[in-house]
């Protein structure tokens, strides 16, 4: 009887590859731990490992959280109405599904930090069970579980995209617009119906966080094009990251209108109350957070490459990453310095009552940096997951279909 030989071929293990994501991996999950600190620190002391007190409450926590809730609706809304409205459909769709998961991320990474920053974090619930519609904070933690719901379900049809589904996700786009616009109006409304802080009070500061959501989400969109597009990067790649410089240099020039208008209205009456918080901005000791940091960094940098005939699509991409890096500089001076000069606004207060937390000074705490590295941390981690695990990246051949 024959007997038939089976050779196996015998694989010798190849040696593991560390390979640029497991770095990655790693570099969330340090930063998870280590921010993992100050999260216990929060919960065991509560508020008091932070520099925040009465006469100012609001520190980096809040500012960082504006900044992301500019970032997440900001580039939303432009992509949407980019390829709703104006109809950039030869190559800026395929970006949907990486975008919708940059910002689930960073709403994790907003929401853990304005969660955080609350006394009692755990009873946020309250304001959905028994809402007090008086209250700009109950509609902004409404328009928030919207805003997610409808984040949530357009991501879920990226996963899922039949064309019953795909239908339902246009109609959710065109509904996204009017909540995004609602949320940052309301956060900035937060800001300006405060009268104890006249340098916040007023009109025009939601006009102001929105054109700043409009400028910090483009810049964003852009840096995401140039950096994820997986397809052929040849002239409707580049055509397309051109446009968005572009796009993105308007509307950058127009918000640097708008915002010198605004401190001249402030400086040239020269109201203590008002004029003292931009004068500590300008020229306090942290004056280079604004000129260096994001006038020249973020600002006059970006322009330049901007504005260069010989524009490639890397140079976009450069110039919208140092502006996104540098943005977080701008809610910073929005929060920060109006609630130091309280010493002007209410003097005798201040020297009437002496104690722990009556202090009018700040800069954050080394609990605080802690606890904003634990959320970046998360965001980052969720947005890992999603890019690699549930490949939740950009497509070339991918189009809309509206209905």
């Amino acid at each position: 009887m024959a007997t038939e030989t089976i050779v196996k071929e015998t694989k010798t293990p190849s040696k593991l590859r560390w390979t640029p994501d497991k770095t990655l991996w790693l570099l969330g999950f340090v930063g998870l731990l280590i921010g993992g600190i100050g999260l216990v620190q929060r919960f065991v002391g509560g508020l008091r490992p932070t520099d925040l007190g009465s006469f100012v409450p609001w520190g980096l926590w809040v500012a960082a959280y504006e900044y992301l809730v500019w970032l997440e609706v900001g580039s939303l809304f432009v992509f949407t109405v980019l390829v709703y409205v104006f109809k950039w459909k030869s190559a800026l769709p395929g970006m949907a599904r990486t975008l919708y998961l940059t910002a689930v991320a960073i709403l994790g990474m907003a929401l853990i930090l304005i969660g955080l920053d609350l006394g009692h974090p755990f009873r946020a619930w309250h304001v959905l069970i028994y809402p007090q519609w008086g209250s700009l904070m109950t509609w902004m933690i409404w328009m928030h579980v919207i805003y997610m719901g409808v984040l949530l379900t357009k991501l879920f049809i990226e996963l899922r995209p039949t064309p019953q589904l795909k239908r339902v996700g246009v109609w959710l786009s065109y509904i996204s617009l009017p909540l995004g616009i609602g949320l940052v109006v309301v956060a900035g409304s937060v800001f300006g119906v405060v009268i104890g802080r006249p340098t916040w009070q007023g009109s025009a500061l939601p006009l102001y966080f929105l054109l700043s959501s409009l400028v910090a989400g483009t810049a964003l969109l852009t840096l995401q094009f140039v950096a994820f597009w997986p397809g052929e990067r040849g002239e409707a790649y580049l055509m397309t990251a051109k446009r968005l410089g572009q796009l993105f240099l308007g509307l950058l020039i127009i918000g640097l209108i708008a915002s010198a208008l605004g401190g001249l209205v402030i400086l040239y009456p020269g109201v203590p109350a008002q004029a003292t918080a931009l004068q500590l901005t300008l020229f306090g000791p942290y004056w280079w957070v604004y000129w260096i940091f994001h006038i020249g960094i973020g600002v006059v940098v970006p322009t330049i490459l901007l504005l260069t005939q010989t524009q490639t699509a890397r140079r976009v991409g450069l110039a919208a990453a140092l502006f996104v890096i540098t943005f977080i500089a701008v809610p910073l001076n929005i929060v920060i310095p109006p609630q130091l000069v309280i010493e002007v606004v209410e003097k005798g207060l201040v020297i009437a009552y002496q104690g722990p937390g009556l202090h009018t000074s700040y800069f954050p705490t080394i609990s605080e940096w802690l606890v904003t590295l634990f959320a970046l941390s998360f965001g980052f981690l969720v947005f890992l997951y999603g890019y690699n695990v549930l490949w939740l990246r950009p497509h070339a051949d991918q189009t809309v279909e509206e209905k």
